[in-house]
């Protein structure tokens, strides 16, 4: 819940997080912002020379983004006598079976997928519930101070249409994460993204130095995060 977002982001911020991470969702960025700036305060009244105010970074996918997916199910079809490990499992408690509601509350679903395999009837699925990556850009990058992209290897082209789409918004980032897991190819597939990257085209510009060569007049903070390789 929204309330959560912004107390947990409260206590990370004061102690001493340097970059706090949040889906790409106008309203779970309003309520991190909201928590960073009662921190700043707390940290100003109980005067802390040492206080840093966090980054604030956003997630986002190149291909099939797993925070715009939701969960569901048909709570009418759930056999009786099920324990509901679904209910249990979920980490944001959005699943319930109560007298006032049940199935997936969808405000809370934030697409992990845990309760998937679970099921004993393999009556869950993911559905994708997409915004175009256009308004998501425009919503949500100049509000914050980082970039986390999220890859795969194989998924050049999507990652290369991302990034030319995020181009207006680049360069105003202090640092832009790339999270890959480990997979054959995984060293070919981030230097390809490199030089994505690094093109010419890209935000990255370029300008003539005094004989006449093209050098670099700008480059990124690149975080290369790769979940689960030794």
């Amino acid at each position: 819940a929204l309330p959560d977002i912004r107390n947990l982001t409260l206590a990370y911020a004061l102690a001493g997080a340097d970059c706090i991470d949040v889906a790409a969702d106008p309203a779970v960025i309003a309520a991190a912002k909201s928590g960073l700036d009662a921190a700043e305060k707390i940290a100003q009244a109980a005067q802390r020379s040492d206080y840093n105010r966090p980054w604030l970074m956003i997630s986002m996918s190149a291909g099939e983004d797993p925070h715009f997916r939701k969960a569901e199910f048909d709570p009418a079809i759930c056999p009786p006598d099920c324990p509901r490990p679904c209910e249990t499992i979920c980490p944001a408690e959005a699943i319930e079976f109560s007298t006032d509601f049940m199935g997936v509350r969808r405000d809370r679903c934030y697409g992990c997928g845990r309760c998937l395999p679970v099921c004993p009837w393999g009556l869950i699925a993911a559905h994708s519930h997409p915004t175009p990556l256009d308004a998501v850009a425009q919503q949500v990058l100049s509000q914050v101070d980082a970039l986390e992209i999220h890859t795969h290897v194989g998924e050049y082209a999507a990652f290369k249409d991302l990034w030319q789409t995020l181009q207006p918004w680049i360069d105003d980032l202090h640092i832009i994460s790339i999270s890959c897991p480990d997979d054959e190819g995984l060293i070919g597939y981030l230097k390809d993204l490199q030089r994505i990257i690094k093109a010419p085209e890209s935000s990255a510009s370029k300008d003539l130095d005094a004989s006449g060569i093209a050098v670099e007049t700008k480059l990124h903070n690149v975080i290369w995060q790769t979940d689960g390789r030794p």
